[in-house]
């Protein structure tokens, strides 16, 4: 195998753009395994140590590609009980290498996805909250507040209770003294960070997740940083929320998926 450099050092060859966000906030959190071929200018892939997830750049050889896989198996990546709210395992290419990556992975199934870019300015000031609400920022993450989730339905709780996204920069609604929405940033670069939205089912719909974003964008727009959006083509109602809180269709990328089962 290729020795490489450490993952940060590696995000520096990659632009700082937000068809990049995902790769280059892995790999500047260091919280990744990196794969490369003999020649790894020609491609790379880093997968995720806290998310059933992996993104690539170039073409990186079959070999390396079925390699990934082989690891994700081996840690269990693919067994439920690791995964997300999504209950699948994605591998982010870019739209180009689909074919080189379908030959590797035969029998995946692949889903466009689109990249968002921010078409408004950045919050000034912190939004106010919507009547009978309150928007607390927690920018050390939901451990430095000690955030109670108990409420939570099981995958929403799991997720945010992964370690990596407790301390994440989080902002989150509270009805009744409990948290009910969240927005916080799984991936951050020098420029930018990745939007990761949710709220319980029955507080949808009420413009508590637009809150959140709103001031993690303006918290995070302060570092001078501007937000991404990433949906999967056919999720309707992220690409509607993504128009309605400023985004804009800016890039296609591909996503190579296998469900998650209760055994690996």
């Amino acid at each position: 195998m290729t020795e490489l450099p450490p993952p940060p050092e590696l995000a520096r060859s990659i632009p700082d753009e937000p068809r990049w966000v995902d790769l280059r906030g892995l790999l500047l959190s260091g919280r990744c395994a990196v794969y490369a071929g003999e020649d790894p200018e020609a491609g790379l892939i880093a997968r995720s140590w806290d998310f059933p997830f992996a993104a690539m750049a170039g073409k990186p050889p079959a070999a390396t590609i079925r390699r990934v896989v082989e690891d994700a198996i081996k840690a269990d990546d693919f067994k439920a009980g690791n995964s997300t709210s999504s209950g699948e395992w994605h591998l982010l290419i870019p739209a180009s290498s689909v074919k080189e990556v379908g030959e590797a992975l035969p029998g995946w199934r692949w889903r466009g996805v689109t990249i968002h870019r921010f078409d408004r300015d950045l919050p000034a000031a912190a939004p106010s909250a919507p009547d009978g609400a309150e928007i607390r920022l927690a920018p050390q993450g939901a451990a430095a507040e000690n955030l109670k989730l108990a409420h939570l339905p099981q995958a929403l709780r799991d997720e945010l209770s992964i370690e990596y996204v407790a301390t994440r920069p989080m902002a989150a609604a509270f009805v009744a003294g409990r948290p009910v929405a969240f927005c916080y940033a799984p991936y951050v670069t020098e420029a930018l960070w990745d939007v990761a939205v949710d709220t319980v089912e029955p507080f949808r719909r009420r413009g508590l997740a637009a809150a959140c974003f709103e001031a993690l964008a303006w918290h995070m727009g302060r570092d001078g940083r501007r937000p991404v959006w990433g949906a999967l083509d056919g999720n309707v109602a992220s690409m509607r929320m993504a128009q309605r809180m400023g985004f804009r269709s800016d890039i296609k990328l591909v996503s190579f998926i296998r469900p998650v089962s209760q055994s690996s």
